[in-house]
C-alpha cells in the first residue's frame, strides 16, 4: 500500500492535467463562443479602456480566425482534431486571453453587460394644432437647412408661441427629415442648474452610471464633450462640414448675442385675424353658436389680449362655458378693468410674463419699467420726455451730471426692449403691450397688496379732495376735460404721480402739465414744497405765477413753447437749462442765430414766413473764432439728435447742421425756397463726418 499510494497520487495528478488540457480541445467552441461574447461587453463599454481595448483586439481577433478554421478541419464524423497540438495551443490561448479581457472588465467595473435599447433620434412632444405660427416655422426650417447657420436664436415677450414654435420644428421638421442622428431638447431654468442639463444631455446619450456617477461638473463636460466628439457632432461649434445646428429661445436678444447666434428671429404676437381664429378655437364652436352675439362678443374679447398667444389660450377657455351675451359682457369690462381679476391671468398669465422682469439686473431698472404702466393703454411716449421724467423721480440720482444720467436712460430703454418689456413706438417713442402693462399695474398694486397704488380713472369734476380711495394711491391716472378747474389737493400724503388730461402728467416732486392746454397754472401750486420737476412745454400759459419762487428745490423746469423767443436770448440760465426748443411764428425774422445751448437735445422750427437762414455761433469759450473738426466733442450742439424744419417757405438750405455732429433725426417739410439741404460748405475739414449718426431722415420739398 506504501507504494501504491505514491503511484496513485501521480496519476491522479497526471490525470488532472490531462483532462485539464483535454478540456482545451474538447471545450473550443464553448471558449470560442465565451470569448466573444466577453469582446462583445467589452467593446459596449470600450471608451473607458479604450487604448488597452485596442491593443488587445488585434491579438484577439487573430486567435478567433484561427480557432474557426481549426474547427473547420475536425476530422470528418467525429469532434476530434486533425491537429491536437495546434487546437491545444489555440483553445489554452483563447482560455488565457478570455481571463485577461474579464480581469479588464472587472478593472473597469463595468455594471452593464448588455446595452439598452437605444433611444429614438427625435422624442415627440405633446403640441395642439397651431395658429399663426406657419411663417415663422417656414423661416426657422429654412435656417436649419442653411448650411452655412450653425446657431440660430428665437427671441420674443414671454407667452408669444416660442416654445410652441420650437415643439412644431421638433415634431414635424427634424422628426420627418432625417437629416439628424440625434436631436436633445434641453430647458435651461432659472436659476441655471448646469447639473440638471448635463444629465438631460446624459440621459440623451445612453451615458453608462460607471462613467457618469461621483464625478465633477467639470470631468461631466469632458465626458459630454468626448462622446459627442465620438459621433461626429459639432457641439459647442455647429458648422457647415459637421452640420450640427444649435436653436435655442429666450426672452432676450441679448441672449442671441451672447450665444453667438449667427442669425436672430423675433417671435412676434398674433395678428388681429390670427388672434381671433385661435381665440374662438379655444372659446369652441358650441358656445359661439350659442346666441348670435358671441361671434362679435368674442373678437372684442381676443382684441383685448393684443395677438399674445398666452392671454388668448387663458382667456378663450376660461370664457369656453360663457354662453350669455351678459357673461360675456361682464367679462370684457373685467379685462378692460380689473384684468388681474379674470380667471386665469393673475394666478397663470402675469407669474409666467413675471419672469422677464424678475431678471432685470436692479431695482432701478424694475422701477423705470413699472413707471412707464401710469400712462394710459397704446400711449407712446418719447424717450426723452420718459427719461425726464425718470430724472425727476430720482430714478437717476447717481449719475454725476444730467448727460451721464440721458446716456443710462437710453441704455435702459434699449435693454427693456431687448428683453421685450418695452416696444419701439414711432420718431423716437416708446410703448408697453397692453398685457405687459396690465401685469406692470398688478406687480405694482395688487401683487404687493395695494391694489389702490396705481388708480386710472375718468371723471368729470376735479374736487379730487371728494374722492377717499384716492388717498392711498401713489399714482393716480385722472381723464377729465376740467383742467381749468384744477386745485393742487393738499391732503393726499401718499400721492406722488398724477396723470391729467392729454397725456400730461402732474406728480408731487414732479409735475408735468405738457400738452394740457392749460391757460394759468394750478392754484396752490407753491404749496408743492418738495417738487423737483416742472414741465409746462406745449401750454397756453399767459404768465407765469408769482407761486414759483417758493419752490425751491425745483431743479428741472421745462418751458417749451411757452416763453418769447426773446425773453430765452436774455437768460442765459434759460438756455443753459433747455433741452428742447420751439421756436415758431418769429414775425419778421428773415436770418437766425441760434443761441449756446450746450444741452439742447431737440429743435423745432416751425411757420416763420420771413426765416431765410439760419447761423450757428461759432465762437466757443477757449476765445477762438470759427470751427475746429476736433472740437465736436465739446460742441454747443453736440448734445443735439433731432431737428425739424416745417413751412419756412424761404429758407434756402440747412448748412449750419454740418456742425451738428450728433445728429440723428432730421425731418424737412414744405420749405418750398430749398433746393438743397447742404449749401456752400467750402472751408469745411473733409473729415467731419457729416450727417455719420443719421438715422431717420424725413424730406418733404415741394417745388411751387
Amino acid at each position: 500500500m506504501d507504494c501504491v499510494s505514491p503511484i496513485l497520487d501521480v496519476v491522479t495528478r497526471l490525470w488532472d492535467c490531462t483532462a485539464k488540457h483535454a478540456a482545451y480541445i474538447q471545450n473550443l467552441q464553448e471558449n470560442m463562443d465565451s470569448l466573444r461574447n466577453a469582446m462583445q461587453e467589452l467593446r459596449d463599454v470600450h471608451d473607458d479602456v479604450n487604448r488597452r481595448v485596442e491593443l488587445m483586439e488585434k491579438e484577439v481577433n487573430e486567435i478567433l480566425q484561427k480557432g474557426d478554421q481549426e474547427i473547420q478541419k475536425k476530422c470528418i464524423g467525429t469532434c476530434c482534431p486533425r491537429n491536437c497540438r495546434s487546437s491545444y495551443k489555440l483553445g489554452k490561448k483563447a482560455s488565457e486571453m478570455f481571463g485577461a479581457l474579464t480581469d479588464l472588465r472587472n478593472e473597469g467595473r463595468f455594471d452593464v453587460v448588455a446595452d439598452s435599447l437605444p433611444q429614438a433620434p427625435v422624442d415627440e412632444r405633446p403640441l395642439e394644432k397651431t395658429v399663426g405660427l406657419d411663417l415663422m416655422y417656414a423661416e426657422v426650417c429654412r435656417c436649419i437647412q442653411d448650411e452655412e447657420l450653425g446657431i440660430s436664436g428665437l427671441y420674443g415677450m414671454g407667452g408669444a408661441g416660442k416654445t410652441t414654435l420650437m415643439t412644431k420644428v421638433n415634431n414635424e421638421f427634424i422628426r420627418a427629415s432625417k437629416s439628424f442622428e440625434i436631436a436633445i431638447w434641453v430647458v435651461v431654468s432659472r436659476p441655471a442648474s448646469v447639473e440638471k442639463v448635463q444629465e438631460v444631455i446624459r440621459n440623451k446619450l445612453d451615458i453608462p452610471d460607471n462613467r457618469w456617477r461621483n464625478r465633477t461638473e467639470d470631468e461631466k463636460a469632458v465626458e459630454i464633450f468626448n462622446v459627442l466628439k465620438a459621433k461626429g457632432f459639432g457641439v459647442p461649434s455647429p458648422n457647415s462640414q459637421n452640420k450640427s445646428k444649435v436653436i435655442l429661445t429666450t426672452r432676450s436678444l441679448d441672449v442671441c448675442r451672447d450665444m453667438e447666434a449667427q442669425k436672430s428671429l423675433k417671435v412676434k404676437c398674433l395678428t388681429e385675424d390670427e388672434a381671433i381664429n385661435l381665440f374662438k378655437k379655444k372659446v369652441g364652436e358650441t358656445t359661439l353658436n350659442s346666441h348670435s352675439d358671441i361671434p362679435q362678443l368674442a373678437e372684442i374679447a381676443a382684441k383685448e389680449c393684443q395677438g399674445l398667444p398666452l392671454a388668448i389660450v387663458t382667456i378663450g377657455r376660461a370664457m369656453a362655458d360663457k354662453k350669455t351675451p351678459q357673461e360675456w359682457e361682464r367679462a370684457i369690462q373685467m379685462l378692460k378693468t380689473y384684468p388681474s381679476k379674470f380667471s386665469g391671468m393673475g394666478d397663470h398669465v402675469f407669474p409666467i410674463l413675471k419672469f422677464s422682469y424678475d431678471n432685470l439686473s436692479d431695482d432701478t431698472i424694475k422701477a423705470c419699467f413699472l413707471y412707464l404702466a401710469i400712462f394710459r393703454e397704446d400711449y407712446e411716449i418719447r424717450d426723452d420726455d420718459l427719461i425726464f421724467l425718470w430724472i425727476g423721480e430720482g430714478f437717476l440720482d447717481e449719475c454725476d451730471n444730467i448727460d451721464e444720467a440721458f446716456n443710462q436712460g437710453h441704455d435702459m430703454i434699449e435693454h427693456l426692449k431687448t428683453v421685450c418689456l418695452f416696444e419701439n413706438g414711432e420718431f423716437d417713442r416708446v410703448k408697453m403691450h397692453d398685457v405687459i402693462r396690465d401685469m406692470a399695474l398688478w406687480l405694482a398694486s395688487e401683487y404687493r397688496g395695494n391694489k389702490n397704488i396705481i388708480l386710472v380713472e375718468e371723471v368729470d369734476t376735479m374736487e379730487v379732495y371728494q374722492v377717499s380711495k384716492w388717498k392711498e394711491a401713489h399714482r393716480l391716472y385722472l381723464s377729465t376735460s376740467s383742467l381749468e378747474e384744477l386745485t393742487i389737493p393738499p391732503s393726499f400724503p401718499n400721492l406722488l404721480t398724477l396723470i391729467v388730461g392729454n397725456g400730461g402728467l402732474e406728480t408731487f416732486p414732479i409735475l408735468d402739465l405738457s400738452n394740457a392746454g392749460i391757460t394759468k397754472l394750478p392754484t396752490g401750486i407753491g404749496k408743492l414744497v418738495t417738487l423737483q420737476y416742472l414741465n409746462l412745454s406745449n401750454t397756453h400759459l399767459r404768465e407765469l405765477s408769482v407761486e414759483l419762487a417758493t419752490l425751491k428745490r425745483l431743479r428741472y423746469l421745462i418751458l417749451n413753447g411757452t416763453l418769447s423767443f426773446q425773453k430765452l436770448l436774455n437768460s442765459q440760465k434759460l438756455q443753459n437749462a433747455m433741452r428742447r426748443l420751439y421756436l415758431w411764428n418769429l414775425e419778421g425774422m428773415s436770418i437766425l442765430q441760434l443761441p449756446r445751448i450746450k444741452h439742447l437735445r431737440g429743435l423745432t422750427i416751425y411757420r416763420c414766413g420771413e426765416l431765410q437762414d439760419i447761423k450757428v455761433n461759432l465762437e466757443n469759450e477757449r476765445g477762438r473764432r470759427g470751427f475746429v473738426a476736433d472740437y465736436i466733442p465739446n460742441s454747443i450742439f453736440y448734445n443735439l439728435r433731432s431737428v425739424l424744419v416745417d413751412q419756412l417757405p424761404k429758407l434756402l438750405d440747412l448748412t449750419w447742421l454740418i456742425y451738428i455732429p450728433s445728429l440723428e433725426h432730421l425731418f424737412v417739410h414744405e420749405c418750398e425756397s430749398m433746393e438743397e439741404v447742404i449749401g456752400d460748405a467750402s472751408g469745411v475739414p473733409e473729415n467731419l463726418g457729416i450727417f455719420s449718426r443719421l438715422k431717420d431722415l424725413y424730406l418733404f420739398l415741394y417745388q411751387i
